[in-house]
């Protein structure tokens, strides 16, 4: 957010939440910086030479095929896959964060294609491809993960899948492991996802706030939280407190590997120890040195991959 986005927060919480406009007007504001998607940069690059050279192989796209599902509520989501041969039976889905394409999950597929694993890149909704009106924040899109995966069954019934997710993507996938899931789901990756969204906005609004204004205030949090909550109820449909990724894992029975980077200064690392430690499921965890939010992969491939790897023979 710009800094007179930021003071005009400010200003309408102190000026208007007594009055039902106020309120309304809030809420409509930051569901449009939170909750509303916004067009993808085509020319959209990577901090790290290997995810750039991921993200560059995926919107090549030599090799794929389309795909597609419809959502719960009846979006036409899209995704692109890529088979290693008819008689693999392993497959990878990788999935992107937020206000980011299946590209940025280049380099995740990549990997995963060289080991010899069937790979799908789905659009999450209203990203990319895919339609959409709103961002879930996981919430969502938890269920057009379960459809992603009944895609694969369908296709391949003997099919031995795991779900790799990276910040928004993460977040999904956690929350999918939170439900019920057919048996070919075998493992999952959790790349810097949040701990909840409540949580998440908090720590994002005191960030932009220290950064965009010369003398520090007091966030009036609460209200701003409660508006967002409020809007989004009635335009989206949803409540921003179920997305919450930390409620999931204590339901969760799939093995899952979590990841952070320790320089993460969008989702705070400490986010990724609360989440372990809530987790019921069987659990590993990797703390990636000198890798800020989505970078851990670039920062230290080899590292990454080791850790991964390992984890991922226990289980399939």
């Amino acid at each position: 957010m710009k800094k007179r986005t930021i003071a005009g927060l400010v200003s309408l919480t102190a000026a208007g939440l007594g009055a039902v406009g106020g309120v309304a007007a809030l809420g409509n504001l930051l569901y449009s910086k939170a909750i509303v998607p916004v067009p993808i940069r085509e020319e959209k690059t990577d901090r790290w030479t290997v995810q750039q050279e991921g993200r560059l192989w995926a919107r090549e796209g030599s090799g794929f095929r389309a795909a597609a599902v419809r959502s719960a509520d009846g979006l036409n989501l899209w995704g692109a896959y890529l088979l290693h041969s008819e008689a693999c039976h392993r497959w990878a889905i990788c999935l992107h964060g937020y206000h980011d394409t299946h590209e940025s999950m280049g380099a995740v597929a990549l990997h995963y294609a060289q080991e010899g694993w069937n790979i799908l890149l789905p659009d999450q909704r209203s990203h990319g491809n895919s339609q959409g009106t709103y961002v879930g924040w996981g919430w969502d899109e938890r269920l057009d993960l379960l459809a992603w995966i009944n895609y694969i069954i369908r296709r391949d019934p003997e099919a031995e899948i795991i779900l790799h997710g990276v910040s928004m993507g993460a977040a999904t996938v956690l929350m999918a492991t939170g439900g019920p899931l057919p048996p070919q789901v075998k493992a999952a990756v959790s790349d810097c996802s949040y701990t909840n969204m409540e949580q998440e906005l908090k720590h994002m609004l005191n960030r932009r706030m220290r950064k965009s204004m010369s003398i520090p205030a007091a966030i009036p949090y609460a209200p701003l939280f409660a508006a967002l909550r409020k809007t989004t109820l009635r335009r989206a449909g949803y409540d921003l407190r179920d997305a919450s990724p930390i409620d999931a894992v204590a339901n969760s029975k799939t093995p899952t590997l979590f990841i952070h980077g320790v320089q993460d200064e969008v989702v705070p690392p400490a986010m990724m120890g609360r989440l372990y430690q809530a987790a019921a499921c069987p659990k590993q965890f990797f703390w990636a040195e000198n890798a800020g939010h989505t970078e851990a992969l670039g920062a230290d491939p080899e590292q990454y991959w080791s850790r991964v790897s390992a984890f991922l023979k226990t289980y399939c």
